[in-house]
């Protein structure tokens, strides 16, 4: 009779076990709870089964609500693999005000994935405006990569004022307007955001919209879209990954 009632016992403990996991997948927000945790040699060793990697990978959060942690694993996910440009955007700037709060989630992501071993990334934060650009420093690695943070400032109204400064010095006689092209418009751009167009965006939401983000820096950008971001897994974003390197991109031939 007793063991009968240990049996049931262990049971009804399995069963209230499987019912509590099964009502937490149905929330994104804490998968990444059971998610397991991803160590630097196995996110590199992904890497280099990969046909190519982007060089920049964008991040377009068009979301309500905005998970740092998450986030956080995604760039230190894509150091890891050897991805020395990172941008994050929302249009209302949210993660440019939180920069502190991201670099604090760096450095816990970045002391998970290692596992106590040496960090050789130093992942340099930079919260772009209209007038200046301030930096901050996670870790102190000979790899440098960057991590740009980006709001609507950053992407349409960012054209505007490149024809308003354009037009000024038109009228200043500073070049004519046959020397406007759109190489020169180019250049102009880079030297307000110095890094190189991306190759990748990750969209996440259900809104089929960048919301602004870098309309002359993506027209041979590959985008692919994410429900969220809140919760999202490595083997989500490593898929990610593989469907971009797997990608012909013709450039408009």
């Amino acid at each position: 009779m007793f063991r009968i009632l240990i049996l049931r016992l262990i049971h009804y403990v399995l069963a209230l076990g499987e019912f509590t996991f099964g009502i937490f997948k149905l929330f994104p927000q804490y998968k990444s709870i059971f998610a397991p945790k991803q160590h630097a040699s196995k996110v590199e060793a992904d890497a280099k089964k990969l046909s190519k990697l982007p060089l920049h990978i964008g991040m377009v959060v068009v979301e309500n609500d905005f998970s740092i942690k998450d986030l956080a694993n995604m760039i230190v996910w894509s150091v890891t693999m050897g991805i020395s440009h990172i941008s994050v955007y929302d249009m209302n700037g949210e993660m440019k005000r939180h920069s502190g709060g991201l670099q604090g989630a760096l450095e816990q992501s970045k002391e998970g994935i290692m596992g106590g071993e040496e960090d050789p990334h130093e992942i340099q934060i930079f919260t772009h405006s209209l007038h200046f650009t301030e930096k901050l420093a996670v870790g102190r690695g000979t790899k440098k990569a960057e991590v740009h943070l980006l709001s609507a400032e950053d992407g349409c109204q960012s054209i505007v004022q490149v024809a308003r400064n354009l037009s000024h010095r038109v009228l200043a006689q500073g070049i004519s307007a046959s020397d406007i092209s759109p190489a020169f418009v180019t250049d102009v751009i880079h030297e307000t955001h110095p890094f190189p167009d991306p190759d990748l965006i990750l969209k996440f939401g259900s809104t089929h919209c960048l919301m602004g983000y870098l309309p002359w820096q993506t027209r041979l950008t590959e985008i692919i879209s994410i429900p969220s971001h809140k919760g999202l897994a490595y083997q989500d974003f490593y898929s990610s990954l593989q469907t971009y390197a797997n990608t012909q991109q013709r450039f408009g031939k």
